[in-house]
């Protein structure tokens, strides 16, 4: 009966240490825009220590798994703004995508952000447009 109080007392300190590493690395939420052709991610930081990357996750609607589509590996530093840039949204029909951020920092499971949702509409010429210029690349 000791040996379980510990071993729960212990597990509840875990959980409690990992929803705290997210706190004190990302600020709040990350937001999500789309400007018609891209979509731009942004968070902001707090402490970065023990930090190695931020790994960007995309699902296209409300459900599924979240793929990686970004890896941010030049760190700034505490209290520091980043920017992804999801250039392949345009190569999709409109619709609604979910990004999080995944905190590589030698935790297992890593530490993630909310989810934030973001409505983009792209249009068929830009689709088009980089569809042809994929083919001379």
């Amino acid at each position: 009966m000791k040996r379980l109080k510990g071993f729960a007392a212990f597990a509840l300190l875990l959980v409690f240490s990992i929803s705290t590493a997210l706190a004190i690395v990302i600020k709040g939420k990350p937001t999500a825009q789309s400007n018609g052709s891209d979509i731009i991610v942004r968070w902001e930081t707090a402490d970065e220590t023990g930090v190695q990357r931020f790994e960007v996750l995309r699902r296209a609607g409300w459900t599924g798994d979240f793929l990686v589509i970004g890896v941010v590996d030049q760190l700034r530093g505490n209290n520091s703004q980043y920017e992804y840039v999801d250039k392949s949204a345009f190569k999709s029909s409109s619709g609604v995508y979910q990004y999080k951020i995944r905190i590589i920092n030698g935790q297992n499971p890593a530490p993630e952000t909310d989810v934030v949702t973001v409505s983009h509409i792209s249009s068929a010429a830009k689709r088009t447009w980089g569809s042809i210029k994929a083919m001379f690349r």
